[in-house]
């Protein structure tokens, strides 16, 4: 029996929480995911290091996480030389993936808004007149 129902469901932390009730005939785990009506975003996970050059000698470079969705994608290459606007988030770590204790260590990245490249040539000029 199909009651040609449809529902709109957010993914939440990659996961996709299907319904199990079909309001419309109130029968359960009658619900399935049709893959070529779902509608999906692009998603890049980048990792960005903090620039040699700007630091003392012997120190090592920090490194974060940029989470980047939809036009964004592949709007930067590696190698490039960037400043980055974004939300910077921090999720607590599982203990183990199936359990619900988190430790007291969080994982951080930024949820990216804008990217804009930099010119090294232009940040660093050794022009007389500018």
């Amino acid at each position: 029996m199909s009651a040609n129902a449809s529902v709109t469901v957010e993914i939440d932390r990659g996961r996709i929480s299907e319904p199990a009730l079909c309001r419309n005939c109130n029968t359960n785990h009658s619900m399935v995911l049709i893959h070529n009506r779902s509608q999906y975003t692009d998603k890049q996970i980048t990792k960005l290091q903090e620039s040699p050059d700007d630091m003392p000698p012997g120190q090592t470079p920090h490194t974060i996480m940029l989470f980047s969705h939809n036009d964004l994608v592949d709007a930067v290459q590696p190698g490039d030389r960037v400043t980055v606007t974004g939300i910077y988030r921090a999720t607590p770590m599982r203990v183990n993936p199936r359990q619900r204790n988190v430790k007291a260590v969080y994982k951080t990245y930024i949820d990216v808004i804008h990217f804009q490249k930099t010119d090294k040539k232009r940040l660093y000029s050794k022009d007389p007149d500018g």
